[in-house]
């Protein structure tokens, strides 16, 4: 049934049918197939270059987050000015 077949069975009682369309739900936080056996993997190398998984993981999201920030300094100032 489509937007105006329902519209047109609520016109006797006056009221619109205002659900929205179904959208299909993004799946997040969900991990990736073979993510364990790369980040075991990933682990492995790292330990061998006597390198830390965390720390090594940590700035990886400091990489994520300035980069981020960078692509938007602008809009990031603006807000900044808006609550001074």
């Amino acid at each position: 049934m489509n937007t105006e077949e329902r519209s047109v069975q609520n016109e006797p009682t006056g009221k619109r049918n205002t659900t929205k369309p179904k959208r299909k739900k993004k799946r997040s936080n969900v991990k990736p197939e073979g993510f364990q056996e790369f980040e075991a993997l990933a682990k492995g190398i790292l330990e061998g270059q006597e390198v830390s998984y965390f720390e090594w993981l940590h700035k990886k999201h400091q990489e994520v987050v300035l980069h981020f920030n960078l692509s938007n300094k602008d809009f990031i100032a603006e807000m900044a000015r808006e609550v001074d």
